[in-house]
Order: C-alpha cells, then sequence, then structure tokens
C-alpha cells in the first residue's frame, strides 16, 4: 500500500466529528457483545483516519494503538491518546510484547497486502491468548464488479478462503458473516434499532479467537 495513500483519498486531516454514524454505532456495539471491559488493550491495525479508534474512544474505551504505513493522521490520533506506530505491515516486526494486546482490530486492510504473513503472524503473536481479532475485508463475491476500482486492492477473499486463512494460522473459534449494512437498508436507519441488519452487507467480518 502507497504510504501517502490517506492523502489521496480525502486530502486533509480528518477530524473527530467526522466519523460516520455506522462507525460510532457500531464499533461501542461490538465492544458491549465481544469486550465490555473497557480496560481492554486494543490495537488498531491500519488505523487509517482514526475512525474505528475514535468510536470506541468516545465509547468509553481509552487503552488505544493504532499502526499504519501512512502517519498522515498521527497528529489528531496522538492528541486523542491513541499511540500511533508506523509500519509497514507486510515487512516490520510489530513493537509490542508478545501477548500484550486484548483485543485487534483490522478493518479493510488485507485486502491492500500483496502477502499476509507477517500482518497474520504479528498480530497472533502480540494478542494474549484467548485475544480476538475483528477483521472487516470486502466480500468479492458480492463486490467482482467493483473491486478493482480501488487501485490499491490487491488480493480479494470471500468466506471461503478467509476461514480457510485463519485455520491456516491457528486462530480458533472463527465466526465468519457478511458485514455493513445492505445496500439501500443504511439510508433508513432501521439497522441503529434492528442489529441484525449490520450484518447484511457486502463486506464480510471475521471474529476469531488466538
Amino acid at each position: 500500500m502507497a504510504k501517502n495513500y490517506l492523502k489521496e483519498i480525502v486530502g486533509k486531516e480528518k477530524e473527530v466529528k467526522d466519523v460516520d454514524d455506522f462507525h460510532r454505532f457500531f464499533l461501542p456495539y461490538l465492544g458491549k457483545v465481544f469486550f465490555p471491559d473497557k480496560k481492554s488493550k486494543i490495537l488498531d491495525v491500519g488505523v487509517g483516519l482514526g475512525d474505528c479508534s475514535f468510536s470506541l474512544k468516545a465509547g468509553g474505551w481509552n487503552n488505544l494503538w493504532g499502526a499504519d504505513i501512512d502517519d498522515f493522521n498521527r497528529t489528531l490520533l496522538e492528541k486523542n491518546g491513541i499511540v500511533f506506530s508506523c509500519l509497514d505491515l507486510e515487512k516490520d516486526k510489530f513493537p509490542f510484547a508478545e501477548d500484550f494486546f486484548d483485543v485487534v482490530l483490522s478493518f479493510h486492510v488485507i485486502e491492500h497486502l500483496a502477502m499476509p504473513d507477517n500482518y497474520l503472524n504479528e498480530i497472533r503473536r502480540v494478542l494474549r491468548p484467548g485475544g480476538k481479532i475483528f477483521l472487516v475485508t470486502p466480500d468479492w463475491r458480492k463486490q467482482y464488479k467493483t473491486f478493482w476500482r480501488d487501485p490499491t486492492h490487491l488480493r480479494p477473499y470471500d468466506k471461503e478462503s478467509l476461514g480457510r486463512l485463519f485455520n491456516s494460522y491457528e486462530f480458533r473459534d472463527i465466526d465468519i458473516r457478511s458485514f455493513g449494512v445492505f445496500r439501500g437498508l443504511g439510508r433508513t436507519g432501521l439497522w441503529h434499532y434492528f442489529k441484525s441488519l449490520m450484518f447484511t452487507g457486502s463486506n464480510i467480518i471475521v471474529v476469531a479467537r488466538k
């Protein structure tokens, strides 16, 4: 992934107030269900502009770290208490001790990596035993017509390939489902009340345990 991809996409720093409604709602919901202890140590791999981390911060989770190849939004992340590391996820050793984190988030990252080996090995290394990873990526089966419109996309995945991948890296209790709101329903806001609608879209979420 290009080191200046964020500037190319948005052109300016993203403020906390710019985080979209879905992230603001979904991340605290995810935390409430899967890691309700607000002292959990959380690493956002591919933190980008901070949508996931800012949303968790607003929900009361304060032990937050972020890593990305692009440090474009570093100042804002650090100003809001998110410890930032600039890393090439395909090559670099993560600067954290083994078994350090309770939770790793990685939203829309793996499809940008030519090889996920270092990325997944390092995520597994820094997760504590029993710690959880939450990974989101486009569903190739649903987005094959549009996937390559993003020139930084390198590898497509579907649910079956992700299941095999996570098994090969010895993750367990692997849960793979559709993610996001089905086209047309997002504008209705019904997913605020019917949580299952957040798992009907054209992306995939993987939840797995070390």
